[in-house]
């Protein structure tokens, strides 16, 4: 049972969303918690006078968007080795979702005690555990089946477009010319890499570097002083088939041997190499488009 709830716990989950569009994505809880509260009334809170009863159900709103944009925005910053998009799982959403709506429970407790104070109601409205408690009945449940839902759909559909991938490259289409020659000029202009396109794998980002992975048996790796960004500019409008998949990678589509994926992302193998180049979940559908068009 231990195994098996480890492996469910690092079972990979695609990063989320309040981590990587905070701002966005506080809006829409925010708005559906008030309008829940608005509509529906729980807990009792139809007893209340309808002055005190909106600026409850408003600030609940405004709490519940604030503490996820404000976490989304804060905490990658400050534990970014806890945050990183490819180790994202399971076990870190459920911590995740955790944390958010303890966050929103400590604003709605702090809320109700303002709004209580301000209207002289009854301080039995202001009890810690039971906000607490509420907060997470009614938040955790539905975002824990809705990421869950979200994961299954991404897997699907990751699934579909790894078979996809992997029947275009039976095919066995043809590499570039044996002439075509790429040049990578680092930052200072004068450092520079020219080598054939076909002996080209991948580039990969390094903080302030890009490693260039060639095949086995070709020139040695190098490593150049430049962005990744910088790099792309110099390279895709004259080899299409150097794809951005990552925002730590480029690859050589006349390279991949084979697709592999999960909800996260897609996991490149090329041949003549060793390295195993990721496709984030933002360049899946161009990677798909690309591929077609080898």
């Amino acid at each position: 049972m231990t195994r098996a709830l480890r492996r469910a716990l690092a079972e990979p989950l695609p990063f989320a969303s309040s981590v990587s569009a905070p701002l966005l994505y506080g809006l829409g809880p925010g708005l559906f918690i008030f309008l829940f509260f608005s509509l529906f009334q729980p807990l009792g809170f139809s007893l209340l006078p309808a002055l005190p009863r909106r600026f409850l159900f408003a600030g609940y709103g405004l709490v519940t968007a604030l503490a996820i944009a404000a976490n989304g925005l804060l905490l990658p910053r400050l534990l970014p080795r806890l945050f990183r998009e490819e180790r994202w799982n399971l076990g870190r959403q459920l911590l995740w979702m955790a944390w958010v709506t303890l966050t929103v429970a400590l604003g709605a407790y702090a809320w109700s005690g303002a709004v209580c104070a301000r209207f002289g109601l009854a301080d039995g409205w202001v009890q810690p555990r039971t906000i607490v408690l509420d907060t997470f009945l009614i938040a955790l449940l539905p975002i824990t089946v809705i990421s869950l839902a979200n994961a299954s759909r991404l897997q699907r559909r990751n699934a579909t477009v790894v078979s996809e991938a992997n029947r275009r490259l039976e095919l066995a289409l043809p590499s570039p010319p044996a002439l075509e020659q790429v040049e990578i000029v680092a930052e200072n202009g004068k450092d520079r890499l020219r080598l054939p396109l076909d002996e080209l794998l991948a580039v990969q980002s390094e903080e302030n570097y890009v490693r260039v992975h060639v095949a086995a048996g070709a020139a040695a790796p190098a490593l150049l002083r430049s962005s990744l960004d910088r790099v792309a500019r110099q390279l895709r409008p004259r080899h299409p088939l150097l794809f951005r998949c990552h925002r730590a990678w480029i690859v050589n589509l006349s390279r991949i041997a084979r697709v592999e994926g999960n909800a996260q992302g897609l996991k490149l193998s090329l041949s003549g190499g060793s390295a195993v180049v990721p496709v984030a979940r933002r360049y899946i559908g161009d990677f798909r488009r690309a591929l077609a068009g080898r």
